[in-house]
Order: C-alpha cells, then structure tokens, then sequence
C-alpha cells in the first residue's frame, strides 16, 4: 500500500478504537515530503518522508498520529517557555507516551516511555530530568541512537508554536472529541491529569471566563447533519444542535472574604448574567454549608442575602449539586482558594475564580480575578 493509503487506514482504525484520538488525527492533512527525514507536524498538516511510512505498521502509524496530535492539544509548544529544547521534548514525550499506554495504545520499541513518569506533568518530569545532572548525556543520546530506533523519538516531530487562530481550533476540536467519546463510553483516561495550563502574566481572566461558558454552551452535538465549517478540510466534526448549559455559581462567604471581596464576586456575577441571558443560573451561597440556593434567568432581579462568615468547606457544595442539581455542566466558584476540597472529583468542569493566586487547587482551573 501506499504512504497515503496506510496513513488513511491508520487514522480509520484509530477513529474506531479510540473515537477521542482519532477524531483528533484526522484533522491533520497528511502531505509526501521527502525532504522530511521521518515526519512533521504543525498543527495543520502532518508532512512525512512516503519511505518511511511505507516501512511502518499500522499500529506504529497509529503511535506516531495520536502522539503528534496530543503534543498540540496539551500546547506543549506554547508551554515550552525558556526551557531547553531537547529536554522538554524528551518530557513532554515521557508525559504524552504514559498518556497513550494508559490507553491501551502500543508504544513502539525506541519510543520514549518511562513508566516512573506516569500521571505526571511535562513540567514535572523536565524538572526532575534537569535534577538529573545528566544534561550532556541527555541532549548527546538523541544524536547516538539508532537509525531504527530514532524515528520514534525525533526531536523535530512538532514544528514551532500554533498560531492563535489553529491554537484556538485546536480547544475547540478537542471539546467535540471528548463529547463524542463521551457518549460512545470511550472517554480517555488521564488527560485531565495532564492537561496543566501555564497562566501567563497579564491574562485577560474575563475572557477566559466567559470563553469557558461558551464553550460548555455547546453541550449537544450530533453527528447529523455534520459542521459545514469544516467540510472543507475533509474532516466530518459534529454540529451544534443545542445551545443550552446548566451552569452553577457558587459564591464563598466564608469569614476570610471580606466585604470587598464579596462585592467583587457579586458584581462579576451580574456581568455573566447580562452577558448570557438566555442561561438559567443556579446561585449557591456556602461558606462550611450551603445557606442558601437561587435560581436567576436574564434579567431576573437579584435580591438575596450573603449568610456567612464561618469557615470554609467546599464539600457541601458538591454535595448539594450532586443531590438537587444532578445535570449541571459546570461550576464556577468564587473563593479566595483556602478551604477543604472534596476528595473526588465530579463529573463536571469546575473553575475556581479566585482572589489569590493558589499553588494546589486540586481539580479544576484557577483564574485569578483581583
């Protein structure tokens, strides 16, 4: 068969094995390069040397799509900063191959796969690669491996950082991979673990506030009729037949939020209200229990109490939610982030919107708000 025929099957058998991975996958264009000493890609179009395809199984090809592709949905490029080059490879490499393994996928012989790395950031397993001491013998055995064995751990497999416009694609293409996975009950494992944002200085947290909301607004897609946007690209992606979100606030009101705090939270809490009125917003006031609960719709007129002022438990919230909102998409909490998190995590997304900047938020994603 032909490099492009066996990239093509390869991508199919992947789509019907792992729907979350090979939906991914199949956004890449492949391209015949034989400049390309093994393959690339940019985020766009994967470009390979035909030879080498034409040398390799259909479960290596498999390795070689979902491992590039999850380079770009983890912005590892993007997330590279100062760090040396070889090195965060070889641990972004170490993070993505755990990843896959604990997937079921079959990691090739020469591929980079540690298994003491497993469930670990790339930014944890560079540090404690640089603790190593080792640097030189590191970055010299990328240059010394075997021909055979090289192709797997190529250091220039992903090309340069993705431009806003695909980084942007890229989340959302990710966001339609998980649905679908989601209701074929093939919803990978680990990725949450893994799928650590840098906060850049100067991040513009309303925006991604409300980007999040929007996104999740985007709960029910079909396959039928397919998205015409990307049609296209030969890619047939789920369209949006639904754009209805539960979405839960939470407001903290514990003794450690001052009154300007709680100011701030409530005036943010009126802006997302403005901003999505056709969303019905669940309202819970909690400190070490839950106080109170408020259902708001448009420009529902708010009028409530802030009851408070003891400690901080956020499992009672959860709870609450798991009992008498069963359906809710996500949560958005305001806290200042020093409290008691539940031990499990639940089955939905859940932003911290926070005074301070907080090191060991749990689960979730933090944005600093003040």
């Amino acid at each position: 068969m032909t490099a492009d025929t066996l990239l093509t099957k390869a991508k199919s058998q992947l789509t019907s094995k792992y729907p979350y991975f090979g939906m991914l996958a199949s956004r890449l264009k492949h391209e015949s390069n034989s400049e390309v000493r093994f393959y690339a890609s940019n985020g766009v179009i994967f470009k390979y040397n035909p030879e080498f395809i034409e040398k390799c199984s259909i479960d290596e090809l498999i390795f070689i799509l979902t491992n590039c592709v999850m380079h770009h949905i983890l912005a590892h490029s993007q997330r590279k900063l100062k760090r040396k080059g070889f090195l965060w490879q070889l641990a972004t490499d170490y993070a993505i191959n755990n990843l896959l393994k604990k997937n079921g996928l079959k990691i090739p012989k020469g591929a980079n796969f540690n298994n003491d790395f497993r469930n670990m950031y790339a930014e944890e397993i560079y540090e404690i690669l640089k603790e190593q001491n080792n640097l030189e013998e590191i970055s010299n055995s990328f240059n010394d491996e075997q021909e055979e064995e090289k192709k797997f751990a190529d250091i220039s497999k992903v090309e340069g950082d993705l431009d806003e416009k695909d980084e942007s694609e890229w989340e959302y293409a990710d966001s339609l991979a998980k649905e679908v996975a989601l209701r074929k009950s093939k919803t990978p494992l680990g990725l949450e673990r893994l799928a650590k944002k840098v906060v850049l200085r100067n991040v513009d947290w309303k925006f991604e506030l409300y980007n999040a909301i929007n996104r999740h607004m985007r709960n029910n897609y079909a396959f039928m009729p397919p998205n015409k946007k990307h049609i296209y690209r030969g890619v047939a992606l789920p369209s949006l037949s639904s754009d209805t979100l539960s979405l839960v606030v939470a407001i903290d009101t514990s003794g450690s939020i001052n009154d300007e705090l709680l100011g701030a939270f409530l005036d943010e809490f009126k802006s997302i209200m403005q901003s999505f009125p056709s969303i019905a917003i669940e309202l819970i006031i909690a400190d070490a229990k839950v106080h109170a609960h408020y259902t708001f719709q448009g420009a529902s007129e708010i009028d409530f109490a802030l009851k408070g002022g003891g400690g901080t438990d956020y499992r009672p919230t959860f709870e609450f939610i798991e009992a008498n909102l069963p359906m809710s998409s996500m949560l958005l909490y305001f806290t200042d982030g020093d409290g008691i998190f539940p031990r499990i995590p639940p089955p939905y997304e859940v932003i911290w919107a926070l005074s301070q900047r907080k090191n060991k938020i749990p689960f979730g994603r933090g944005l600093v708000i003040l």
